[in-house]
């Protein structure tokens, strides 16, 4: 039997070893982040030449892409963009538009499955966040890159990833064509074997009740609305597990659990504040313990990019969640509303999908040389002509 000195004299062993291991792992740490470091400056500044020489001028033979238009979105219908005006800008920025229009979600899914089996190097999506989901199944996995035009309501795709929200801005973003890897949440079902894809954020229980209102109430869709709100006001919640993939074991009386992808989602709500769409990581909150009034003030104080501290909402990053309830409860995928199961998967795809990006939050790697950064909530701020002309000359 060892005695106390012993011990002692072990333990001191053990954690003299472990200190040097710590200081030998620490080191390469620091010379990893060096490295990465010097790699980034040098991306930055091969980026910022390529946005010069695409500034300076164009090529002779423009770049060819599928674009996607949806004449449904509020900035099309509001008449702020027209497809003849958004052609033009592509055009000027050196690429030349393929136009398919989006009269249904399958309608824009099949048009980027016939641009990726045509091997097209861009498709772009001049329309909302609705529409670039629509399309997001297609694109995963290949090598064609997504180009957004941002003309929805919320836009937060694209607020997320820095997308200009001024149209010359990010067709001029789209002619530098500098791109970013993106990740991409996968929520498994028993009816999709390949799972439904979301970019901005899933969730089980309430948000899955939630997310058709305010969808309904843009849309007119009162009949709809009404059963929605009234299917929201009878939940109450339920007993939830849920399994990390570090084994950590989390339980929870809530109404809503919410797995984030991006750092936006809904009414520009900032469901996400540290999120980012390229770090490989899915940004899980539990919101314990909260009521639906809780629940309702929570959202309504981070709607409009607002960030809201509250120790009743927890986060954890993980690339791969099992939810689990003592009842059946229904999920989303984004806006999809998927049927009820007893327990949910879902995962990170990492790095699944290439876009054309500029200075946004969602990125742990932005792209520096993008000339304007879009608001997190609101219209993007008008420039002065002057500075607008000098960036042409």
């Amino acid at each position: 039997m060892k005695t106390d000195t012993q011990a002692d004299s072990s333990d001191q062993r053990t954690l003299v070893a472990a200190r040097a291991s710590h200081a030998k792992r620490l080191k390469k740490v620091e010379r990893a982040r060096a490295k990465l470091e010097k790699a980034s400056r040098k991306l930055h500044a091969l980026e910022a030449e390529i946005a010069r020489l695409d500034s300076a001028q164009h090529d002779s033979r423009p770049r060819r892409a599928q674009l996607i238009f949806n004449p449904r979105s509020k900035g099309a219908l509001d008449g702020t963009y027209s497809l003849e005006r958004i052609v033009d800008c592509l055009l000027a920025h050196g690429i030349t538009s393929e136009v398919g229009i989006k009269t249904s979600g399958k309608v824009a899914r099949g048009l980027a499955k016939a641009a990726v089996k045509h091997g097209d190097e861009l498709v772009i999506v001049a329309a909302g966040d609705g529409t670039i989901e629509d399309v997001v199944g297609e694109l995963a996995g290949g090598a064609t890159a997504l180009g957004i035009i941002p003309i929805g309501t919320m836009n937060n795709i694209a607020r997320s990833l820095g997308v200009p929200l001024d149209l010359e801005d990010a067709c001029a973003l789209l002619g530098a064509g500098i791109t970013r890897h993106i990740d991409v949440g996968r929520v498994i079902t028993s009816d999709k074997p390949s799972g439904a894809y979301f970019l901005e954020s899933a969730g089980v229980g309430l948000s899955a009740l939630a997310a058709p209102i305010g969808q309904d109430e843009e849309k007119g869709r009162w009949a709809l609305l009404v059963k929605a709100i009234g299917k929201f006001l009878t939940f109450a919640g339920a007993e939830v597990q849920v399994s990390c993939d570090d084994g950590e074991l989390l339980e929870a009386h809530t109404q809503v659990v919410t797995v984030s992808n991006a750092p936006l989602f809904g009414k520009n709500m900032l469901i996400g504040p540290d999120a980012k769409m390229d770090d490989h990581l899915l940004d899980v909150a539990l919101y314990d313990g909260m009521s639906k009034l809780d629940l309702e003030r929570y959202f309504m104080g981070i709607a409009d990019g607002t960030r809201v501290d509250d120790p009743r909402v927890s986060f954890r990053r993980v690339r791969r969640i099992r939810v689990s309830a003592d009842a059946p409860l229904k999920a989303n995928a984004d806006l999809e509303v998927l049927a009820e199961q007893q327990s949910w998967e879902i995962e990170i795809v990492p790095g699944a999908l290439a876009v054309v990006a500029g200075k946004g939050i969602g990125l742990t790697l932005p792209v520096e040389t993008a000339a304007s950064v879009p608001p997190l909530a609101g219209p993007q701020a008008q420039r002065d002509p002057e500075e607008v002309a000098a960036l042409h000359t």
